[in-house]
């Protein structure tokens, strides 16, 4: 979140359009897409020559790519401006 310094201090709140929306008034589809663009994980996947790879997913599950190892993987997440998160 920016923030802002007016006269010298910072405001006590955030500007309206600064402020994050109140989870509880998504819509289901707002929800599913929280995240969508930002995170992404991983998960062990088989490629077309039968090795284990390590396939890319986003937030809403969409596969976004395979490869050959998770290192691999994560710099690929991050080199995209993507936050890798790991699932337990």
């Amino acid at each position: 979140m920016k923030s802002s310094i007016y006269n010298g201090s910072a405001p006590v709140m955030p500007h309206a359009a600064e402020r994050p929306a109140n989870v509880r008034q998504l819509s289901e589809s707002q929800f599913r897409s929280l995240g969508l663009r930002e995170v992404a994980y991983t998960r062990p996947a088989l490629m077309e020559d039968d090795e284990i790879g390590c396939a890319i997913y986003a937030a809403d599950g969409s596969l976004l790519a395979v490869v050959e190892d998770l290192e691999t993987a994560w710099g690929a997440i991050v080199q995209n401006d993507m936050i890798p998160a790991s699932l337990q």
